[in-house]
């Protein structure tokens, strides 16, 4: 209707999906959909993403993994150096996150200039484009997800706190410390291996 005030735009989603942890998880699972890849991958220039998207997945997992070899080395052999060790893969995962949501952010976009009408994200919330992309593609809902992730993620936390302090004998600061890293470490795992079996 003329006048009406835009819901959406594609510049607010794509920021969105840059900017919000929760927004950018559910359109990576979206784009790493094999019907999707197989779709998407029929641009050159999507496809090239995809290559890349592959390969900083495959980083991050091998960066987690040595950040997790550290921290449970620090705790086993008791040297504070080894802490220092931590600070070179922490600063690799960070550049990796960023071109992480880059590159997802530039996959979404293309795919949602291929298949939404134009106009129809002005009509809509974001919610409701997640809703109806869901149902095509028959995977949960950005409501559903976040409500998996609040409850995966609490699980994963009442784990490392109840298994930690019987594994290693730490301050408590340093459990805490521990616990906090190793939760997301975990989770970043969990997530990396799930796309990475999609991606091709």
């Amino acid at each position: 209707m003329e006048g009406s005030t835009a819901l959406s735009s594609m510049s607010s989603v794509i920021s969105s999906i840059e900017n919000d942890r929760q927004v950018f998880r559910w359109f990576l699972t979206l784009i790493s959909l094999p019907a999707v890849q197989q779709k998407s991958s029929a641009n050159s220039k999507t496809k090239t993403l995809y290559q890349e998207l592959k390969k900083i997945q495959i980083a991050k997992m091998i960066s987690f993994l040595v950040l997790a070899l550290i921290i449970i080395s620090s705790c086993l052999i008791k040297l504070p150096w080894i802490w220092l060790a931590g600070i070179f893969p922490l600063v690799v995962i960070a550049k990796l996150f960023q071109k992480n949501r880059t590159c997802v952010a530039a996959i979404s976009e293309q795919f949602l200039i291929d298949n939404i009408q134009p106009g129809e994200l002005t009509q809509q919330t974001l919610y409701q484009t997640c809703e109806k992309l869901s149902r095509i593609y028959n995977i949960p809902s950005l409501v559903d997800l976040i409500c998996h992730q609040d409850f995966t993620g609490r699980k994963v936390l009442v784990g490392a706190i109840f298994f930690i302090p019987f594994i290693f004998r730490l301050e408590t600061w340093q459990l805490l410390a521990v616990t906090l890293i190793l939760y997301t470490v975990i989770l970043a795992l969990i997530s990396s291996s799930i796309i990475l079996r999609n991606l091709k």
